[in-house]
């Protein structure tokens, strides 16, 4: 009985914490239109992060108090992009400025 009860406890666990959380997707792309392989995409405030693929796609699993996403990448402008009703959020990046000395 104690086993059942431990099972059934963990089972409710599991199922809460998978409740906790939701699927975010999208593809992130410059000005022109290309998609960005590598680009950065990361729930802000957090280590929870992937990376695009080949099309500049990318999912990601998000808690449900997620807000915002951070994407970045190398030569441009870095955006923190709201995470709203939406499981499908797409990202256009804008080419940072260099300085030079």
């Amino acid at each position: 009985m104690k086993k059942l009860l431990l099972m059934l406890t963990m089972l409710f666990a599991v199922v809460g914490i998978s409740f906790a959380q939701r699927t975010v997707s999208g593809t992130v792309s410059d000005e022109k239109g290309e998609s960005l392989l590598g680009a950065s995409v990361v729930v802000k405030g957090t280590t929870i992060g992937t990376v695009t693929d080949l099309d500049g796609k990318y999912v990601l699993t998000v808690p449900a108090n997620a807000t915002t996403l951070q994407v970045s990448f190398t030569g441009y402008t870095s955006q923190d992009v709201a995470i709203s009703n939406s499981n499908i959020i797409d990202v256009k990046m804008a080419q940072g400025i260099l300085l030079t000395e």
